[in-house]
């Protein structure tokens, strides 16, 4: 899979696009409405100010809290965030998070009536503007949201979800009255003229299903990447990694000898066994324009699946009766060839949509 290292040493004009975008068509932004921009020390300044500029030009009120660069995505569950910074949160009508992802104060936020829009899903960083500019403007969004809308539905529909590959995943997946999620970056549908979610990730789109415990058994033979801490990050591994789930919690990890082991290590080195469970979420990525880079945009490769385990708390989306998982750590897993049915209906075919 092809990847990026580009980054900007000044503002791309596209970047002004991206902003208006995100704004008019994915939040339906009004004026006097309340924005605040949370950023950290790796997100590009001129990428900061043209979202809190681009707030202002369309008459809403906007401020930015810049906080330090936080620990490793996998342990957002766990962050202490800055208390300056999640008292500002509570006058926002509109959060706009380049640093932040999951977060007990986003939570609060929402709870309250707030709208949350993740571009950069949350993290932000270096590569945000070379990322957001091909997944958004070198891709049909509003394509991508039509086509994420029938995938949720197609979830929501179905009670059982078979995900196989050439490669030795086979794992089947409880639907029972679960909702799908549509995943594709709009708080507004712009064709119904209503709101559609108060949280949405950027760039889009990865429809799925958010699953409570002991819903998965099987394999899955990792072969994209691994998301996890402390000092890995996300790592590709050089050969499958299998790991074997049962009732909804991993029991077993084999495969390739240096990338198993370091994530048996890990997972031995928690405090508990609430990071071993899972999948605690399955999505499908559908944008063409996706690639594997530094950037979480690796989550919408078109034809991959990623598998969430661990934290499921701070979800947003969790409805009344799910039972969540409690954990200090959320993170992930990839494959890049699935075949995936719902029900028998064939959604991906060894990767291929």
């Amino acid at each position: 899979m092809a990847q990026t290292t580009e980054t900007s040493t000044g503002l791309r004009p596209e970047t002004i696009r991206i902003v208006n975008l995100i704004y008019t068509q994915m939040c339906n932004l009004q004026p006097d409405t309340n924005v605040l921009v949370i950023a950290d020390s790796r997100t590009p300044t001129w990428v900061v100010r043209a979202f809190m500029g681009g707030a202002m030009a369309l008459g809403a009120r906007a401020m930015v809290a810049e906080n330090a660069t936080p620990p490793p995505p996998s342990v957002q569950p766990s962050i202490a965030w800055n208390s300056m910074v999640v008292a500002a949160a509570k006058e926002a009508d509109l959060i706009v998070d380049l640093a932040v992802g999951y977060a007990r104060f986003i939570d609060d936020a929402l709870d309250r009536g707030a709208r949350v829009i993740t571009p950069g899903d949350g993290t932000g960083g270096h590569h945000i503007e070379e990322s957001l500019i091909r997944t958004l403007l070198a891709a049909d969004v509003h394509a991508l949201r039509r086509e994420a809308d029938e995938l949720a539905d197609a979830f929501t529909q179905a009670s059982t979800c078979h995900i196989t590959s050439e490669e030795g995943t086979d794992i089947v997946i409880d639907l029972d009255s679960i909702e799908g999620e549509a995943n594709d970056g709009f708080l507004w549908d712009p064709d119904k003229g209503a709101w559609k979610s108060s949280w949405a990730i950027v760039p889009p789109a990865q429809p799925g299903v958010l699953l409570p415990k002991g819903r998965g058994n099987g394999v899955i033979a990792v072969d994209g990447f691994l998301l996890y801490e402390p000092a890995y990050d996300h790592e590709t591994p050089t050969g499958p990694v299998f790991v074997t789930i049962e009732d909804g919690k991993i029991v077993d990890i084999s495969g390739h000898p240096l990338f198993a082991g370091r994530l048996r290590h890990w997972l031995d080195a928690q405090p508990d066994d609430s990071a071993s469970f899972g999948p605690v979420h399955i999505n499908l990525g559908t944008n063409p324009r996706a690639m594997l880079t530094q950037h979480l945009e690796f989550e919408r490769i078109r034809g991959t699946i990623v598998f969430g385990f661990g934290d499921s708390s701070m979800s947003m989306m969790l409805g009344p009766g799910f039972e969540p998982v409690r954990s200090h750590v959320h993170w992930d897993l990839l494959i890049m060839r699935p075949t995936m049915t719902l029900d028998g209906r064939v959604i991906v075919e060894n990767g291929i949509m």
